[in-house]
């Protein structure tokens, strides 16, 4: 993608405004999501702190894309700052479904009709790609949610796949071994791969 070209087009454009606030989003969420996966370690809810740290790695890449359709100018905007605050696993959930939702992919459809509107049809194609994950991450938190408040975490009614978040180690069963075979972490240390895994990519 030329950005150089698509920067020159959306600058002084509302289109513009609205990929400013999208990447200071996006950042702001990288940030909170980050530190609600260390809150999440510390209460030892370890499928709930990769689920985390997946949607981080997530929201840099989203920021990632906004900025690159913006030009080194400054661009004034209104943007409200939520600082939210550190509370309880079940709390960061609960913050971070609101985020996705309000500020993830309704927000988004929104930026999308903004783009459409001024002939951006590349950038509303993104923000519609984008909103779909934040949908996907706000189906997630919740059920990361109800499985803590259901005490169904690492607990089904039918048999699933469990993984090792250390080794990787997967064995099928309504619970997970209370010990890894392969690295003897406990059975915290697992996720049922049902619930939309997949490892954080490390760049």
């Amino acid at each position: 993608m030329d950005t150089k070209v698509v920067n020159k087009c959306v600058k002084g454009t509302e289109t513009e405004k609205w990929l400013c606030q999208s990447y200071l989003a996006e950042s702001q969420a990288y940030a909170r999501y980050t530190f609600y996966a260390w809150k999440a370690e510390d209460e030892e809810y370890f499928p709930v702190q990769q689920v985390f740290l997946e949607s981080a790695a997530n929201e840099f890449r989203h920021a990632k894309v906004f900025l690159g359709y913006l030009d080194s100018v400054p661009v004034t905007v209104d943007v409200d700052v939520d600082a939210g605050y550190l509370g309880t696993t079940v709390d960061n959930l609960k913050l971070a479904m609101k985020e996705e939702s309000v500020g993830g992919y309704e927000f988004y459809a929104k930026a999308a009709a903004v783009a459409e509107k001024e002939g951006f049809d590349d950038i509303a194609s993104h923000f519609r790609a984008i909103a779909s994950v934040e949908k996907s991450h706000y189906d997630r938190f919740q059920r990361m949610l109800n499985h803590i408040e259901n005490g169904t975490l690492w607990k089904r009614d039918k048999p699933v796949t469990w993984k090792c978040i250390v080794c990787g180690y997967e064995a099928v069963g309504l619970t997970p071994p209370e010990k890894c075979p392969a690295c003897n972490h406990q059975y915290k240390h697992y996720i049922a791969l049902d619930d939309g895994y997949a490892p954080a990519d490390p760049k």
